[in-house]
């Protein structure tokens, strides 16, 4: 549901929207919940706010063409954007429900196979009073039959508190009582196995960005913060903000699949980009990304933001009708050695960097300390 949300959030093409909307509604009306009320009333949320992503698009499109004679624009209305929000918050609230149910589901289980072991182990001290004659066939039926099966269950226990593959029983316990308990640790050992699975789902979803790769704006946002608390005067934090340059013109004249083979090349290069300290890549939104790394100086982020653009330049990309694709970049730099700073001032500053590097020519790098003053930093950007 979160991937169906997302795609319809980021298309522009009204057919796809209403298809991937249709598919939520079928999500969140056959999907069984068990009862839960969060996860049926999220589900139904969720479906009415990809239906509202879908009318605010259409609306900003017939708006669009009434401004611009028909032609749309490929941003995206402040209403699309607060429903998407709104949608994922609900899904991850969805998804903490469905972990934290698993999870009491789980203790209850392995609370059960715990005390149905305690009985059973009351059951062997009994069979082996019985008289010193049948102590020897006891014994060994009993290893067969009884302590074999309950160890293989508390081994398996063990194995499923440790992440590891379970045990399969190589013959079915006589007892029923003991089968009982082996089909429970394995039920349990399923659930929790699939339970990880799900989590690692999750946590992908909510941090990679699905047409790239790379990390997305909220993943980069913690990772900004962590490396900024981090900064000292020795080694502080840069931001380099990237901007394809033109990348509207390139969708135009070649079409969207060919802007996204653009894009994910320079996510390509951005992923590999060597010689930096503890960094991250990122996709910031559109044709925009970002990377920061702990950087020794403001200089060293300057020349690395040039050295990019040389590489950015030198990009080859095939496009859908084999065409070769070469474009260029823009780079804002900031950078700070204070870990008191705001992670939003910082971005800010970047961001006012890159506009000025487009007001320049494009395909160069500016960094904020190059800015004259605040003023005309602000000016660029509004004239951008």
């Amino acid at each position: 549901m979160s991937s169906l949300v997302r795609a319809v959030f980021l298309t522009n093409d009204r057919r796809l929207e209403r298809q991937l909307q249709l598919q939520i509604q079928a999500l969140a009306q056959g999907f069984g919940f068990d009862g839960s009320p969060i996860l049926i009333d999220g589900s139904k949320k969720v479906a009415g706010l990809a239906k509202s992503i879908v009318s605010a698009h259409q609306q900003h499109r017939d708006q669009a063409a009434e401004r611009a004679g028909g032609q749309q624009e490929a941003s995206q209305s402040l209403a699309d954007l607060s429903a998407y929000e709104e949608a994922m918050r609900i899904i991850e609230k969805m998804a903490k429900e469905t972990s934290d149910n698993s999870a009491f589901v789980g203790d209850d289980i392995a609370a059960g196979i715990q005390q149905r072991a305690v009985e059973v182990r009351y059951l062997v001290i009994v069979f082996l009073t019985i008289p010193a004659i049948l102590v020897a066939m006891l014994l060994a039926l009993a290893r067969r039959h009884l302590t074999a099966p309950i160890v293989a269950a508390i081994v398996n226990l063990d194995r499923i508190e440790k992440d590891q593959a379970l045990k399969a029983a190589t013959d079915r316990p006589k007892l029923k009582e003991l089968a009982l308990i082996g089909d429970a640790v394995m039920s349990y050992g399923s659930t929790a196995s699939e339970l990880r699975r799900t989590n690692l789902v999750l946590q992908v979803l909510a941090e990679k960005d699905p047409l790239t790769g790379l990390a997305n704006r909220r993943m980069f946002e913690k990772f900004l913060a962590a490396s900024i608390l981090r900064s000292t005067s020795e080694t502080g934090t840069a931001i380099l903000l990237i901007d394809i340059d033109h990348f509207k013109a390139i969708n135009d004249r070649f079409g969207h699949p060919t802007g996204d083979r653009c894009l994910k090349s320079l996510s390509d290069l951005l992923a590999n980009i060597p010689d930096l300290s503890n960094p991250l890549a990122a996709r910031f939104g559109g044709e925009e990304f970002v990377v920061v790394y702990d950087a020794p100086c403001a200089d060293h982020a300057a020349e690395y933001a040039r050295f990019l653009c040389k590489k950015i330049a030198q990009l080859e990309t095939t496009g859908v009708d084999g065409n070769t694709i070469r474009f260029t970049g823009s780079v804002g730099v900031s950078f700070t050695t204070s870990s008191a700073d705001d992670p939003s001032d910082l971005l800010e500053k970047a961001d006012r960097a890159l506009y000025a590097a487009k007001r320049s020519g494009r395909d160069c790098a500016v960094a904020y300390s190059e800015l004259s003053n605040d003023a005309t930093a602000r000016k660029s950007h509004l004239r951008s």
